[in-house]
């Protein structure tokens, strides 16, 4: 989730808030669609990834020094206990923070939340043009990849996401 520098292209502190909220994104979404106690490991990586760019930008961009954490590039080890807690305070308030603006926007579209969940269920992968269209409210004229369990007297398709 850090960038590659090789590719030349630097970040703005916008952008790498927005990285954060998509790696977010999976943990908070498996959270409100399956509940506190059913979310899965499956989102380790994205949050690593969260907690990764978030130390990246505090520790070496210097992007969040003028609130508490200094302008010191340093590694972890360079730098004494007192400012490693600073940072690590400031990157669980930004990851914080960040969890609070996904949580809201996904609240604003839990209906579409719940729709391509859904998809997903039936059609096990969705590419860009399929999620535009269900985005919009459209279903897809597409083959299911397996049909609901007939046994449990629903083939409506009506799951409870």
């Amino acid at each position: 989730m850090v960038p590659d520098e090789s590719d030349g292209v630097s970040m703005s502190k916008l952008k790498v808030l927005a990285q954060i909220d998509v790696a977010m994104g999976g943990h908070i979404a498996e959270k409100m669609v399956l509940g506190e106690n059913n979310i899965t490991s499956g989102c380790g990586s994205d949050l690593q990834g969260a907690t990764n760019m978030a130390y990246y930008a505090v520790r070496s961009c210097g992007m969040f020094g003028e609130e508490g954490s200094s302008f010191i590039s340093a590694d972890r080890k360079e730098t004494s206990d007192d400012y490693n807690s600073s940072v690590d305070q400031k990157v669980r308030q930004i990851l914080e923070d960040s969890s609070q603006r996904v949580t809201k926007l996904l609240e604003q579209k839990d209906s579409e939340l719940r729709e391509l969940s859904r998809n997903l269920f039936w059609h096990d992968y969705l590419d860009a043009k399929e999620i535009d269209l269900i985005m919009k409210g459209k279903k897809l004229d597409k083959k299911r990849v397996r049909d609901w369990d007939k046994s449990r007297g629903d083939t409506s398709g009506n799951l409870k996401f």
